[in-house]
């Protein structure tokens, strides 16, 4: 039926140009004085619903309108449009019809405004917002439903618990959008790995898209996160004729995931600091010689490091080492990573220790140890690396003497022994004061280069150089997200850096129009496409990563920063 109706407007759009010659004082029909007629495809709506503002007219639709009042109560989720040709008598009238998706931003009785198209203006309408439903919306037997649960439903302060969201749909999905779970006291981590499989349900087969998330409270009592919502189109069809698949703009489906409340507990008596709940925590440390002995004044590297399934390395305590005796203790910068496999996190914090004995005989380094809360037995648990005890030689010169810090970080000297071999202090000192000098120039140079490239002007759009730290962080971030092929992080902190060089940026849409380079608003694109949509993760972060690796380029040209000269120009401007 529907490709039969197809094949008759196919033929009557072909009898067009003959009703034409034969009457041929008789012009189409432009619309002209009909106006524009604005209408919502229904006046009542819940607030995460989706509705659609449809606008009518002639050929002026073919210019695009301002949507920007839209935007006060409204998020614009994109727009459709679709032309019709009827022929009455031998006369041919043409329409356009542009359709709008509009989500509301809060409920009550929300206003239309009136949009300027063209030289004509629609009306103004009216639609009445209720509160979200508390409840689900969708179950077994609905086109799409959503399903919502947690590893534990009273978790204490700083524990990670695994929300899992499955998304249920029958048919053919054209497109969609799945909202994140949203909590005021928790902390909310979206996991990689999604999975897709079939299942059935009440005697009907569903594709289910299921996610995991990370969620860590961050207070005690009582927490609610609130179910996610998903909107999305789907074939009508079915989308077994191919015919009906071409032709079917599809319906609108929505779902929405029950709330879950989680009775958080604060940490317990007699627990032990710092306060770490984890499902699994080592530590290790590494770098001692297999023979046991070192040489005097030769540093050693040791490496110290904590690991913890459960737990992001931002939670985990910095290494450290205990004082030693008869040795210097040369901390590094703590190294820290966070990776996920679906469903825990792993936080690892490591750190290196140069450590030079000054003095022959026995070295002691004293046993470690790191307190924890194993959640999964719900018990107080110690990390432990025994101690160990090296034996120190003379130097091969038979004298001892204790060197310049080892590295060049030479952040914080944790103790601090009196140098036990004055014979050699000169030369130390004359060492020590050459590369006091070397690290002099070098820092200098680094200024003098970093100020050359303050003075560049900026060429096109780019972000200027001299950015903020915290630009300068976002975009690091931005960088490390696209590395490590989280969409999600990656989508989330391009949007924070753009804000933060443009504040007035309120949607990606309006990040996109501003982007100059075709490159940023192709891999923008491919980025949003996949997070709500799925593919391939790591080509969309990939493209993100060479087309901002530079910044971003805005369609605005920014001034050159024009130094100020400390001296009076040699030709002054007429």
């Amino acid at each position: 039926m529907r490709l039969r109706r197809v094949l008759v407007i196919v033929s009557l759009l072909l009898l067009v140009p003959f009703a034409r010659a034969a009457n041929p004082s008789s012009g189409p029909s432009t619309g002209s004085g009909q106006g524009l007629h604005a209408f919502l495809d229904r006046d009542h709506a819940a607030l995460g619903d989706t509705v659609t503002l449809n606008i009518e007219g002639p050929d002026a639709l073919s210019v695009r309108p301002d949507l920007s009042p839209l935007q006060n109560d409204f998020d614009v989720l994109g727009t459709s449009s679709s032309s019709n040709v009827q022929i009455i008598n031998g006369t041919s009238r043409s329409t356009m019809q542009l359709g709008i998706a509009l989500r509301p931003r809060h409920a009550g009785t929300l206003v239309v405004p009136s949009l300027q198209i063209g030289s004509e203006r629609t009306q103004p309408l009216t639609l009445q917002v209720t509160p979200a439903p508390t409840g689900a919306q969708g179950g077994p037997g609905d086109p799409a439903f959503l399903e919502a649960s947690v590893s534990a439903s009273a978790p204490y302060v700083g524990q990670q618990d695994v929300y899992t969201l499955k998304l249920f749909y029958a048919g053919s999905l054209t497109g969609g959008q799945l909202e994140d779970p949203q909590a005021d006291a928790a902390q909310v981590i979206h996991l990689n790995g999604d999975t897709r499989y079939q299942t059935t349900r009440n005697g009907q087969t569903y594709q289910v898209v299921e996610r995991h998330y990370a969620l860590m409270p961050e207070r005690s009592g009582r927490i609610v996160v609130r179910g996610p919502t998903f909107m999305g189109q789907m074939l009508s069809g079915g989308g077994n004729d191919p015919f009906d698949s071409f032709f079917d703009d599809g319906k609108p489906v929505q779902a929405r995931a029950d709330d879950i409340t989680l009775d958080a507990r604060a940490a317990p008596v007699g627990a032990g600091t710092p306060w770490l709940p984890a499902q699994s925590v080592q530590l290790k440390l590494s770098g001692l010689p297999n023979d046991g002995q070192i040489k005097q004044g030769e540093p050693l590297s040791l490496t110290l490091s904590v690991d913890a399934l459960g737990a992001p390395a931002d939670r985990l305590p910095e290494p450290q080492l205990p004082q030693l005796n008869g040795a210097r203790v040369y901390p590094d910068k703590t190294q820290d990573a966070t990776r996920d496999d679906g469903h825990w996190l792993h936080g690892t914090r490591t750190r290196s220790f140069a450590i030079v004995p000054n003095q022959t005989g026995q070295l002691t380094i004293p046993a470690i140890t790191l307190n924890w809360w194993d959640v999964a037995q719900d018990r107080a648990e110690q990390a432990r690396v025994p101690a160990h005890t090296l034996t120190v030689i003379g130097a091969a010169s038979g004298n001892a003497a204790t060197p310049a810090p080892p590295t060049a970080s030479g952040a914080g000297i944790t103790q601090a022994t009196p140098i036990t071999a004055p014979s050699h202090e000169a030369l130390w000192r004359a060492i020590a004061i050459a590369s006091l000098a070397l690290w002099a120039i070098a820092l200098t140079a680094l200024a003098w280069w970093r100020l050359q490239r303050r003075r560049k002007p900026v060429i096109g759009g780019s972000d200027p150089p001299a950015a903020s730290d915290s630009v300068r962080d976002l975009h690091r971030r931005a960088m490390q997200a696209a590395r490590e092929n989280d969409v999600v992080a990656c989508e989330r902190t391009l949007r924070e850096w753009a804000r933060a060089l443009h504040p007035h940026l309120k949607n990606p849409g309006e990040l996109h129009d501003k982007l100059a380079d075709e490159s940023q608003r192709i891999a923008l694109e491919q980025l949003e496409r996949v997070r709500w949509k799925g593919g391939d993760a790591q080509a969309a972060c990939a493209a993100v990563a060479e087309a901002f690796a530079p910044g971003f380029r805005w369609r605005e040209t920014q001034a050159a920063v024009k130094p100020q000269a400390t001296l009076p120009p040699l030709y002054p401007d007429a």
